[in-house]
This record gives C-alpha cells, sequence and structure tokens, in this order.
C-alpha cells in the first residue's frame, strides 16, 4: 500500500461505522510527526474522526517521575492515529492519504535536488568554503527534513507567493523558501480528490458494497396468502391461513418448504 503509513483492515466499531489504526513506521521521530500531521489535516477534509492514542511509559513510577529522572506517566503516541467515520468518507481518507503522503515526499524530494544543485553552483562557493563532504550530507539531510515540515506546513493554505530566496544566505537555512518554490511550481496538494479504484479497494476491505444482505428469515407478522386450507377470504379477495396469523413461524416454515 504504502511504505509512509500501515493501513490494516478497518472493521466495524459500531453499526454503520467503521475504525482503523494507523501506524507511521518511519525511523526518524521527526519525519513520523509530519506524516501524523498529515493524516490529522485530512481528517477534517473527508470528514471522519481522528485521534492520537495515549502511550504509557513502562519506566514510571511515582518515585522515578518526583524523586528519579523525571520519567512522566506516558504521552500521546504519534507513531499511531486512529481513525473513524462512515465507510465511503473512511475509504475516500484512506484513498487520499496515500497518495497525499507520497506527494509530500515527492516535494521534499524536488526540494533536496535544489540543494543538490545549488551546491554545485558558483553562488555556494562563498558558503561552503569550510564545508566538506562529511558535513554537507548532514546539511542535506537537515535540510530535506526542514523542508518536508514547511511542505505540511502548506496542506489547504493557498499557493504562497513571498520573495523567494536570499542570495546572501546558504541554501541550508532556507528550507521553507525552497519548499515554496517547489510547491508552487507542482500547482499545490490536492486533498480530496481520490481514485475511483483505490477506494473500492479500501471498502472491499471492509466487506462494503460487494454483496446485498437480505433480511434474515421470514417477517414475524400476518402473512395475507392463498391457501387451500381455508375458505375465508380476507377483504380484496385474498385468501387468509388463520395458522398464519396465530403461529406465524410455523406457518411460514410450511409456506417455504421448511420440514420441522
Amino acid at each position: 500500500m504504502s511504505v509512509y503509513v500501515e493501513i490494516p483492515s478497518p472493521f466495524e466499531s459500531v453499526p454503520g461505522r467503521f475504525e482503523v489504526e494507523l501506524r507511521f513506521p518511519a525511523a526518524s521521530k521527526r519525519r513520523v510527526v509530519q506524516h501524523h500531521h498529515v493524516a490529522w489535516a485530512l481528517a477534517e477534509v473527508h470528514g471522519v474522526e481522528a485521534r492520537t492514542p495515549y502511550k504509557v511509559n513502562r519506566r514510571w513510577s511515582v518515585y522515578e517521575e518526583q524523586w528519579g529522572n523525571g520519567e512522566r506517566h506516558g504521552g500521546l503516541d504519534y507513531r499511531g492515529l486512529t481513525v473513524q467515520g462512515a465507510p465511503r468518507a473512511l475509504a475516500g481518507y484512506l484513498a487520499a492519504l496515500v497518495r497525499v503522503l507520497d506527494a509530500v515526499e515527492s516535494l521534499a524530494t524536488r526540494a533536496v535536488r535544489v540543494f543538490g544543485s545549488w551546491g554545485r553552483s558558483v553562488a555556494a562557493e562563498a558558503h561552503t568554503e569550510y564545508e566538506d563532504a562529511s558535513t554537507m550530507r548532514v546539511r542535506q539531510r537537515e535540510f530535506r527534513t526542514d523542508a518536508l515540515t514547511a511542505v505540511v506546513g502548506l496542506l489547504g493554505a493557498p499557493v504562497p507567493g513571498g520573495a523567494g530566496r536570499d542570495g546572501s544566505r546558504p541554501l541550508w537555512e532556507q528550507a521553507r523558501a525552497v519548499a515554496a518554490e517547489v510547491w508552487r511550481d507542482a500547482g499545490g496538494v490536492d486533498l480530496v480528490e481520490v481514485l475511483g479504484d483505490d477506494v473500492a479497494e479500501h471498502l472491499a476491505r471492509m466487506g462494503v458494497g460487494a454483496v446485498a444482505v437480505a433480511p434474515v428469515g421470514p417477517p414475524a407478522v400476518a402473512v395475507v396468502c392463498s391457501s387451500p386450507a381455508t375458505g375465508e377470504v380476507a377483504p380484496g379477495g385474498r385468501a387468509v391461513d388463520w395458522q398464519m396469523e396465530l403461529f406465524p413461524q410455523d406457518a411460514a416454515d410450511r409456506l417455504y418448504g421448511i420440514a420441522a
């Protein structure tokens, strides 16, 4: 499905509403929080409810918190997000989530390519005189993280204007400006658009929309029907089986050919 979010099969938590517990497997905690923010922002757009689970700290104790190393009882677990909603709304949300996460990661990668091009240009020489390959790799890694944070912050916002980059500063200090550039070039990220096939796939995992559910058994009410056993005629010219009125289940079994 996606390398950025793990989506187990949703389950029906209450009649007519499904729930899914998402997990964000990224190795970096900062990246996990960014992916969590994307999923949280999409929830309101698609009309589903989201909540962040609480994770208990196994090392916590009253002694550790008060007189030890200050361990807290726990906190929000940003590696997870529980989402609940109507089947079609939830399916649309999940389909959009995979696409939007891919889109923001792609924009962050494009920003890094801009950084790489700048690092090989003449304009960078004044800022990279005391940098080597090792420090530039660290700069690039931090730049990508900052650019991804900036892209996530632009979700749902209009395409930004801005004055662009400042040539007097190194580009690793201008991740937000570069993120705005690649965002404008791409025309932003559509939070609503979903593919019908993706929605159908998520609905199929819920078991919704594939098979029509028929009512179980005949209704336990008086049924007006023709019967050679009686000669009583109901209003409208139809015969009524008095046994169907007094013993609806037994009469229904005979009507549908069910042996006792």
